[in-house]
């Protein structure tokens, strides 16, 4: 059993417990539960997007050992200066592809496509629910990201909670909008585009760039140029052209790590209650939507582990440049 507990020192609220299973689970010997013909071995799906042919090429399932629990209320409730809640929200699987071989990066454009239609449905469709703050987008490739089943898939987490970082990300955008009446992340845009020294990727409606302050070596941001703080709000075209832009930038990235983190940062539910108990009254303005690739490597800095600095080896410039020579397709 899991219950939420808030460490009040630094907000965070932090997961204690366990699911029951196996964590250290992995693919069966004879066989992988995520191809198809073996759908039987997890839950039933919530969303499939088909092929041409009818057949699924996107599904999506509840995850058999979930971090949160869609049932029951939140119970929140007191131990003197303490705080706990209920693990309440939803954890959901995303099968990117039929095709047990490959990565994201390896799909063709418009299966990329499928996969992020998939985020857009799955995310529009938990936000109906007020007592989910904010639904979370991740994928973990590689055993150094934690993955423990190769077949290419990705995590959906909706939480009565934002994030820590998250939070920190609107805190930081608001402030910003209150004090200049402009997007934090649009500035960031704007000098990336005019500098060029850190761009990797640009298309039409999407640039990609390593951050001037890399957590991670080849750490790369995805941003629309246009600005908008929501994902789900994008229609097919844009996801047509966003899928392609991702698989250029993933490709580039495997050529040089081949686990990673990507992180989907939309903005909050706005339909629930408001975390600091005001109103999203600037997040259409002050927020702006990007996905976070955050390539991971055998060795973790000791300031990273223990003190949450984190040293990174290869200037973004550098890594920039790299990514953009990188012979990929």
């Amino acid at each position: 059993m899991i219950e939420m507990r808030q460490d009040p020192t630094t907000r965070t609220w932090i997961l204690v417990g366990h699911t029951g299973g196996d964590p250290g689970r992995r693919e069966a010997p004879d066989g992988c539960p995520f191809c198809p013909g073996r759908e039987a071995e997890t839950p039933p799906a919530v969303a499939v997007i088909p092929g041409p042919d009818g057949a699924w090429r996107v599904r999506a399932f509840p995850d058999k050992m979930p971090v949160f629990q869609v049932e029951g209320d939140l119970g929140r409730e007191g131990e003197g200066l303490y705080d706990r809640m209920r693990n309440v929200g939803a954890h959901e699987v995303v099968v990117e592809t039929p095709e047990h071989a490959t990565t994201l990066a390896g799909l063709a454009v418009e299966d990329v496509a499928r996969v992020l239609q998939m985020f857009r449905q799955r995310i529009q469709d938990l936000k109906k629910d007020l007592r989910f703050r904010y639904v979370q987008v991740f994928k973990n490739q590689g055993s150094q990201a934690g993955s423990v089943i190769s077949h290419a898939h990705s995590h959906l987490v909706a939480t009565p909670v934002i994030p820590r970082r998250l939070e920190a990300e609107l805190r930081w955008s608001k402030r910003h909008f209150d004090l200049k009446e402009r997007c934090l992340y649009c500035d960031i845009l704007r000098q990336e585009l005019e500098q060029g020294t850190r761009l990797v990727e640009r298309q039409a409606d999407f640039v990609a760039f390593c951050p001037f302050a890399p957590r991670f070596a080849y750490e790369v941001w995805v941003f629309p140029v246009v600005h908008g703080h929501r994902f789900e709000d994008l229609d097919d075209p844009a996801l047509a052209g966003l899928a392609a832009v991702l698989k250029s930038v993933l490709q580039r990235v495997e050529r040089k790590v081949s686990d990673y983190h990507l992180v989907l940062h939309t903005a909050p539910n706005e339909k629930s209650p408001p975390v600091w108990g005001q109103p999203w009254e600037s997040l259409h303005d002050d927020f702006h939507w990007h996905i976070e690739v955050l390539p991971r490597q055998a060795e973790v800095a000791r300031l990273h582990r223990e003190e949450e600095f984190y040293v990174n080896p290869v200037a973004p410039e550098e890594a920039a440049r790299q990514l953009r020579e990188t012979r990929i397709g």
